[in-house]
């Protein structure tokens, strides 16, 4: 059903009928190939660690770019295939385009590692989604950042101390698009209540079993388009989306700050209604990075621990080997 005015904020939804039959075309072959190939790897410590490798580079990669969505940092060209292959160690103040300092941009990167992290230990120790749980992630995803945009009385922009770190909002937090319209999001007196409902339907969402593309889909948009915290709303409902695919060992979809454009307009047609438009774009890049985990995951079964990085170094069993400077 299709909304005519997707800027007023409505109560939460609940999953649209028919979204049972959205998987993406082949995701169960390619999900049943994963699982072989976890089990066969598990037989092989060197494997499953060549393994383990590449998915801690996703991870990078995904803590990376949720930052880099919300505008909190762009990088330089290079510079996240550099901090995929390396960690963020070495991150420099000449990494980002707006000279962040080393500290401030080291600290955001870190604490998106480390709330993914979280995620992946609360999906571990089978403990159900709950409020509790979003908000110790946000807490630690906002770690470092101290302030959060705003208006003023005249309407101007202005940057404001962040003190609600893991808390639901107490004002509005309403952005105006570029086309002049007010993107009206939960008032903040409606969240709490909103915010029970979302954990309440999404209790019926897990007992259906989607495919997972469609509750991934259906977490991170109807978490966002309440907007619950004052900000990082955004980060928030990204790991939402990727619990979803731990929850079924499932390598996550890495959102980039390039496709950017078209996440937005997925996420725009979902609020005019269209769930499955956004559904397909996720299940679609998810599907891209599984393919790659069973190619990989193939060649090392057959002992071809050798990968290229995508900053030109490669990977050698345990080893990485930066690239050589001509």
């Amino acid at each position: 059903m299709m909304i005519d005015d997707p800027w007023v904020w409505r109560p939460l939804r609940e999953m649209p009928a028919g979204a049972e039959g959205w998987a993406i075309p082949g995701q169960a072959e390619q999900e049943a190939a994963w699982a072989r190939c976890r089990e066969s790897l598990k037989g092989d410590p060197a494997k499953e660690r060549f393994m383990q490798g590449w998915l801690r580079e996703r991870v990078r990669a995904f803590a990376i770019e949720t930052g880099q969505i919300e505008g909190l940092y762009t990088l330089r060209r290079g510079v996240t295939e550099q901090l995929v292959a390396e960690g963020f160690a070495g991150v420099v103040e000449a990494h980002t385009f707006e000279s962040v300092e080393d500290e401030t941009i080291r600290g955001l990167l870190q604490d998106q590692e480390a709330a993914y992290d979280m995620m992946f230990e609360d999906v571990a120790s089978g403990r159900p989604l709950s409020q509790s749980m979003v908000k110790s992630w946000h807490q630690l995803l906002t770690r470092h950042q101290a302030t959060v945009t705003g208006l003023d009385m005249r309407g101007r922009g202005i940057a404001a101390p962040f003190r609600t770190r893991g808390q639901w909002k107490i004002k509005p937090n309403n952005p105006r698009r570029l086309d002049g319209n007010v993107h009206q999001y939960c008032p903040p007196e409606h969240v709490q209540a909103e915010m029970d409902r979302f954990f309440a339907l999404y209790r019926e969402v897990r007992r259906r079993n989607y495919p997972v593309n469609v509750e991934a889909a259906w977490l991170h948009h109807r978490f966002v388009r309440t907007h619950p915290f004052q900000d990082g709303n955004g980060r928030s409902s990204r790991l939402l989306m990727a619990w979803a695919y731990i929850k079924r060992s499932l390598p996550p979809p890495v959102i980039t700050a390039q496709g950017k454009p078209d996440y937005i307009d997925a996420l725009e047609l979902a609020d005019a209604g269209d769930l499955k438009a956004f559904s397909d774009h996720i299940g679609f890049i998810a599907a891209a990075s599984l393919n790659s985990a069973n190619q990989l995951a193939a060649r090392a079964l057959e002992g071809k621990l050798n990968r290229a990085n995508g900053n030109g170094g490669r990977t050698i069993g345990d080893s990485y080997h930066p690239p050589i400077e001509e």
